[in-house]
């Protein structure tokens, strides 16, 4: 897991080309230009979602955590939390890891770490990083978040 602000992302630059490429091309929107859906960089290999929601209770939140895709997640507008645990280390997998939503899905355990994720700031989530996002900071917020999907299995 990685967490910074956006303006230190060239710091991480070569680590994986598809990070990189996430990293740079996020800078460009705002509150004010950001769209909606999505925008493929290279197919399904390389794009970006973009989700606008209000967050939610860390209560019968669900952890995640994929195997094809490393998760690049850039907070445009507003707050929240993410609960981060080692996939290995989840306490009850619920489902295990489906293709088809290219997700294991787990209850989200007491002792998942903390992470706050405020507007200027990414967070990289690989695999083995399982996390449940959307989760209240301090109260509901409504946020404008990308998340960028790298592919890292072919």
């Amino acid at each position: 897991m990685i967490l910074d602000i956006i303006s230190n992302a060239k710091q991480y630059k070569g680590i994986h080309q598809g990070i990189d490429k996430i990293l740079e091309a996020v800078q460009v929107y705002t509150a004010e230009n950001y769209p909606s859906g999505q925008i493929q960089l290279d197919g399904e290999n390389l794009f970006m979602k973009f989700l606008q929601y209000e967050t939610h209770p860390q209560e019968g939140a669900l952890t995640e955590a994929h195997e094809q895709y490393i998760d690049v997640m850039y907070m445009v507008e507003g707050s929240e939390t993410i609960y981060v645990k080692p996939v290995e280390r989840l306490q009850n997998i619920t489902k295990e890891y489906d293709p088809a939503i290219e997700a294991l899905l787990a209850e989200t355990d007491e002792d998942a770490t903390t992470v706050r994720l405020e507007a200027g700031s990414f967070i990289v989530l690989f695999p083995q990083d399982a996390h449940a996002p959307a989760c209240y900071a301090d109260c509901m917020k409504h946020v404008k978040k990308i998340i960028g999907k790298v592919r890292i299995t072919v």
